[in-house]
């Protein structure tokens, strides 16, 4: 796996914004490839939403530049694989949830996974993170102006299609103000 180690960057608190966002934009897929994956061991550490002090996000590091991502809502706490990518010179951070821990096979059959990905943005201990804006997503795609292959879903959109197609689509629109949310602020406390 080829990994190039980036400069001061952003990490865990990309979830919390995942979290504090109720419209999402989801994928089958992966964001990244072994070539568009980067490390920065500037994002490992401990993370609090400067807005809302209950989310709270640890990343820590572990093989291949694969991060492990904690979410603590107000002591709910969930475990993510992270991983950072860089696009047309723009971060993002690809967060996909571990298996629940439950030895009901039933149940287990009946969830699906998905990767979510968030825009980032590092200025030492201050991580500004920002989602894709569903809403706006559903309206371009119905107006023929964005195509990406997607299924609209009560207020989110899961996107459907291979990696590639993916990364051409976030690319083209990493630097569009309008495509994304309102960046969350996050404050490192270690």
């Amino acid at each position: 796996m080829k990994m190039r180690h980036a400069r001061p960057l952003v990490l865990a608190a990309a979830c919390a914004l995942a979290a504090t966002v109720g419209c999402y934009v989801q994928s089958l897929q992966p964001l990244y490839t072994d070539k568009t994956m980067i490390y920065s061991p500037d994002l490992v550490g401990t993370w609090v939403a400067k807005q809302d002090e209950e989310f709270v996000f640890t990343m820590s590091d572990t093989t291949r530049g694969m991060y492990t991502l904690v979410s603590d809502e107000g002591g709910s706490t969930a475990r993510f694989q992270a991983v950072l990518l860089e696009l047309g010179g723009v971060r993002f951070l690809d967060i996909y949830p571990e298996a629940p821990e439950t030895v009901n096979t039933f149940y287990q059959d009946h969830l699906l996974r998905v990767h979510s990905f968030v825009r980032l943005e590092q200025d030492a201990d201050t991580l500004w993170v920002s989602d894709f804006d569903a809403e706006w997503l559903q309206n371009a795609a119905q107006k023929g102006k964005v195509r990406v292959s997607n299924i609209p879903m009560d207020g989110a959109m899961l996107l459907t299609g291979p990696t590639g197609e993916l990364q051409a689509f976030v690319q083209k629109y990493a630097k569009t103000p309008a495509a994304f949310t309102e960046p969350a602020k996050f404050v490192r406390t270690n």
